[in-house]
């Protein structure tokens, strides 16, 4: 067991703990989009940012683990900070760019009232948008039997490609970042 300090509480972790998991079991809350304990890091969203005491920049704690927290001089448990000035401005960065491609639909959305996206937009979000410029229109993929896409609202969390590579081992789309425009590619069997 690994002993680290967040938000002021001290705790015995599993070394094995991501940053994420372990102010969980501190009971601090961490908001995520990407994190699913059952699919691989990815660390794509940015919602989980926690401040650690000694790194200047603000962390992904999915991405991070415990055994990877650099030791303190004097020996001393790492710091973790979850509600920090620091830690709520990138939070705020964060969703205003997840938000900048969203609809922004909410009152007639499928998902109103039941979505994850929209819970954190007002829990960690600006009530403004500086993005004036169109929005994307992006056609739906079609990317197996057991996932179902909105194209228009994808935040780039890469669940459902984990999902149909991990889970089914289905594996039949993956990311391309080519030019700027992220999009969903079909693997060829060219391979």
């Amino acid at each position: 067991m690994t002993k680290i300090i967040v938000d002021g509480k001290e705790i015995d972790v599993p070394p094995e703990y991501t940053l994420l998991q372990a102010c969980e079991a501190a009971g601090a809350e961490i908001p995520r989009f990407c994190f699913h304990e059952r699919l691989s890091i990815a660390g794509n969203c940015r919602m989980c940012l926690i401040e650690v005491v000694g790194i200047p920049k603000p962390q992904a704690s999915c991405a991070m683990g415990v055994k990877d927290l650099p030791p303190n001089k004097d020996g001393s448990p790492k710091i973790l900070n979850t509600k920090t000035p620091m830690v709520k401005k990138a939070r705020e960065g964060v969703m205003e760019f997840l938000l900048i491609n969203h609809p922004l639909d909410c009152p007639i959305c499928d998902q109103g009232g039941e979505c994850d996206l929209q819970d954190q937009a007002m829990a960690y979000g600006v009530d403004a948008s500086r993005y004036q410029e169109n929005k994307r229109a992006v056609e739906e993929k079609y990317i197996g039997p057991l996932v179902k896409t909105i194209m228009t609202r994808c935040i780039h969390c890469t669940r459902c490609i984990r999902f149909s590579t991990e889970v089914p081992a289905c594996r039949s789309w993956e990311p391309s970042a080519a030019a700027r425009i992220w999009k969903l590619r079909p693997i060829s069997n060219t391979r």
